[in-house]
């Protein structure tokens, strides 16, 4: 397959500056030290700073732990804490009371059974700002493939020091020759595990095998059904009301569809030309319509459509091509938004409406 001079991969969301290469370790602690994860993270109680004024209570009681800096007031926060890091004495977060905090160690180790010869292997690991996220990939032992177009399979785990997310392994598997990420869970929250920081987490976290074995079995079940999309053939008809479905709620598809008493793919096409009208009387934002427009340029030149334009497969790859390449993240947000995210999400309904397509067919 030839490479389209339209688009370029942007890479895997896990890759990039911000990670660290360490397919070279052996075992959890020699991925951390190389990433420079090997830190720790303590939970200390809040103070609040306050300045004197008149006719208030200025009272100094040190006993409560009150103080006095610089012209103002300092007390204790009931029941409000924050993490930080303990080289750095560096906050990261405000957190709750019941909020636990789980070390990268904890975290990591729950990979160290997963690993090695004919197991996974790591692949990167890295942290966001001052370490308040943490990440580490490792590629299954599975691969998988459509015709010939190669599939690797990934668990991603991801933590957080500042409160933001809970504890987080995905399973995802990437379309390799242009680094679309593909999730074929009938709800986006089916391809992974996530763990809230809590007691409990630690113990869960003793299950590395297990995830193993589960996320194999996710991958080799996919083998089958992308394979059945690649073999459901779609009309250029059928692909341009599928993304038109994806991209809008089912309010504003009846109404674009029954829109002035026209054909619905009149006014589909009228949408993807950014007909200001059309979208005035179908009530579409123009952040809308540029998406859909999006996923049918791509489903007409993106990375390796030419190969299977015509399939549900490739109507789908419209939708995971777009996320992964086209859509305006990066970094973090990027991150999230195909893992755990709103592109997660729209990349799970893209799946389950291409596979009734080909069911039905």
């Amino acid at each position: 397959m030839s490479r389209n001079v339209f688009y370029t991969r942007k890479g895997l969301p896990w890759s990039g500056s911000f990670a660290t290469d360490v397919s070279d370790c052996v075992t959890a602690q020699d991925v951390m030290h190389k990433a420079k994860l090997d830190f720790m993270v303590k939970k200390c109680e809040l103070v609040a700073c306050m300045p004197f004024t008149l006719h208030k209570d200025n009272i100094i009681n040190e006993a409560d732990g009150d103080f006095i800096h610089d012209g103002n007031i300092y007390r204790e926060c009931p029941n409000a804490y924050a993490t930080y890091r303990t080289d750095w004495n560096v906050p990261l977060g405000l957190v709750k009371d019941k909020y636990e905090v789980v070390q990268n160690t904890e975290v990591f180790n729950f990979f160290d059974e997963a690993i090695g010869v004919d197991k996974a292997v790591w692949q990167t690991a890295g942290c966001y700002g001052y370490g308040h996220r943490v990440f580490v990939s490792a590629k299954l032992p599975v691969k998988t493939d459509v015709d010939g177009d190669a599939i690797n399979n990934y668990l991603v785990f991801s933590t957080s020091h500042d409160g933001s997310i809970s504890i987080d392994v995905m399973f995802t598997a990437v379309r390799m020759f242009c680094f679309n990420c593909l999730n074929h869970a009938k709800k986006s929250a089916d391809s992974h595990i996530r763990l809230r920081h809590t007691k409990s987490a630690k113990e869960r976290l003793h299950r590395g095998a297990e995830v193993l074995r589960i996320a194999c079995e996710y991958a080799e079940d996919a083998q089958t059904l992308y394979n059945s999309l690649y073999t459901a053939k779609m009309s250029e008809s059928d692909v341009i009301l599928y993304l038109a479905k994806l991209g809008l709620d089912d309010g504003e598809f009846y109404t674009l569809t029954n829109l002035n008493g026209k054909k619905p793919l009149d006014n589909i096409y009228n949408l993807l030309n950014l007909d200001y009208s059309t979208m005035q009387d179908a009530n579409i934002s123009t952040r809308k319509a540029n998406v859909i427009r999006g996923m049918y340029d791509y489903y007409k030149n993106g990375i390796g459509q030419n190969q299977i334009a015509g399939t549900a497969w490739g109507a789908y790859n419209a939708v995971t091509g777009y996320f992964s390449n086209v859509a305006n993240m990066e970094g973090i947000k990027r991150f999230d938004s195909l893992l755990f995210g709103s592109a997660n999400s729209k990349m799970s309904d893209a799946f389950n409406e291409a596979l009734v397509i080909a069911e039905a067919v």
